[in-house]
């Protein structure tokens, strides 16, 4: 059975009105990014996956050249149609971010890992190695921003409406989507802080998406920087860049090719 991430991508589905839903805040995160990462005009940046563009086109907007990479198909013909409408350029490559070794070694002042697109692989080294990747196309003391859901925010803000053997903890509720009711469940599994959000059309015969990652308490994304290569030197808890605290709702973490120290 393929994973999930390598469909769950594509066509009109669930996720991708997800990243529409969270286009209002792209200029305030792109200027975090810009801010956290030190970018100068004309920075060499990756965006990895990058989605369907959202801040990959509004970073070459301001004047940076951009790479963006994803394994969907149908997100990079969607950035390049965004990039296109606001007539910038950005260089969009399809790659399993595990392996970036179609890009060149060394070649990137910065990268950027946004809105909880960390944590995909069933296999802890599945995600160092992603770091890895990315590690090996930054420049010496080029930077990585990482951003994902703080696992210590969730437990505490998550109240599951039952227990589910095989599941673990499940919250279960619906919403109306262009006059269709569309069924969500959450199922959070402690034991893996893994967990698992299926979106099924009411009357449809299989789930219309189903997304299962890995969350990260801060000592633990550390750890993962760490084993990729990376030095962690800030970490955040929100998009508008306030300290990261044990239950911020982002945990947002910058870390360094080349060394660095961890500040607060």
């Amino acid at each position: 059975m393929a994973a999930w991430w390598t469909t769950a991508f594509d066509g009109e589905r669930g996720l991708r009105r997800l990243h529409e839903q969270a286009a209002g805040a792209t200029d305030g995160q792109v200027a975090l990014i810009e801010r956290e990462l030190g970018l100068a005009d004309g920075s060499r940046v990756l965006d990895v996956p990058c989605g369907t563009g959202r801040h990959a086109v509004a970073l070459a907007a301001r004047g940076h050249r951009v790479t963006c990479v994803d394994l969907s198909e149908d997100y990079l013909d969607a950035a390049r149609r965004r990039a296109a409408e606001q007539g910038v350029t950005v260089d969009a490559v399809r790659a399993d971010m595990r392996d970036l070794t179609a890009l060149p070694g060394g070649s990137f002042d910065a990268a950027v890992n946004m809105y909880t697109s960390f944590g995909y692989f069933d296999r802890d080294e599945d995600n160092v190695r992603s770091v890895a990747a990315i590690a090996r196309v930054l420049r010496p003391g080029g930077r990585l921003l990482v951003d994902v859901v703080n696992r210590d925010w969730f437990v505490r803000n998550f109240f599951p409406s039952e227990f589910a053997a095989g599941d673990g903890f499940v919250v279960r509720d619906h919403e109306e989507v262009d006059g269709e009711v569309v069924l969500h469940q959450n199922a959070f599994d402690p034991r893996t802080s893994r967990l698992r959000w299926t979106c099924r059309p009411v009357g449809a015969e299989r789930e219309h998406v189903v997304v299962d990652y890995r969350m990260y308490s801060l000592h633990e994304l550390l750890a993962v920087l760490r084993a990729g290569g990376l030095t962690p030197v800030r970490t955040l808890g929100g998009y508008d860049g306030r300290p990261y605290e044990l239950f911020s709702p982002r945990l947002l973490c910058v870390a360094e090719a080349g060394g660095g120290l961890l500040a607060a």
